[in-house]
């Protein structure tokens, strides 16, 4: 069984995460609140939890600069926060979960579940939080980092450098343009959600590709990379796959 820690300034809003958790994620046995920032790396090192639900926006310091004083970071991490969408896809890019808040029930018990999902792959590392502090100081969301963890370290990359993403059951393997592949526990669709603003379109449903690395559209109906690999296109995208090449 899990063990939880929530860090909120507003303890309102961490009691009603936690009667949320304890009615409906049976998968926590225990649960903690903490509504001084300034305690959080104290009741962390005490009741060592396996997710910590963080507050972004508190007084005396924000969510990351508790994380920057955490040495030992053997969990995970669910931020909570009203922030805007480019705070928000800084936090994806950085392979951080989230919930916005007023937090939702089912979309609790999916965050939940991810972490189950992912629980074989490293917690938290402050690769991480140095990645997402970099993307927030970025001015153009086009040059934010992508964190893509493994069970072997988490790796960062542009999402220039990324040619094709393909489903591998629920795994998704990405292919970049140095010829490395990297299988990670994120599903596709987490992916085309993340990078469909950055040029990658879904040929299919077991295939995302970066536009940039497509040459052309061939006879058989399938999409030819730069280096020649051809990537599988369904009927029903035909079309629209067509339309990008085009306007392309």
């Amino acid at each position: 069984m899990l063990k939880a820690l929530i860090i909120d300034d507003e303890p309102r809003a961490s009691g009603i995460l936690e009667l949320m958790l304890e009615r409906f994620v049976p998968e926590i046995s225990r649960v903690w609140c903490c509504n001084d920032a300034r305690q959080a790396a104290a009741m962390i090192h005490e009741h060592k939890p396996d997710l910590v639900f963080l507050d972004i926006r508190m007084p005396y310091m924000d969510g990351f600069e508790v994380l920057s004083q955490i040495r030992d970071k053997r969990f995970k991490i669910i931020f909570t926060t009203a922030y805007h969408e480019y705070t928000l896809q800084a936090i994806r890019f950085s392979a951080f979960d989230y919930l916005l808040k007023p937090v939702d029930v089912q979309e609790l018990i999916n965050a939940v579940q991810r972490y189950l999902a992912s629980r074989d792959e490293l917690t938290f590392q402050p690769e991480q939080l140095r990645n997402i502090l970099a993307n927030l100081q970025t001015a153009a969301p086009d040059q934010f980092r992508l964190a893509v963890p493994t069970k072997e370290g988490i790796h960062f990359f542009l999402p220039s450098e990324i040619v094709r993403l393909e489903a591998m059951g629920a795994y998704t393997q990405i292919h970049l343009a140095n010829k490395r592949h990297l299988l990670t526990s994120r599903t596709l669709g987490e992916y085309e959600d993340l990078l469909g603003a950055h040029g990658f379109a879904r040929t299919h449903k077991s295939h995302l590709v970066n536009q940039i690395f497509v040459s052309f559209l061939d006879h058989e109906g399938f999409v030819v990379l730069r280096d020649g690999t051809r990537v599988e296109v369904s009927r029903r995208r035909k079309e629209e796959v067509g339309k990008w090449l085009k306007a392309g």
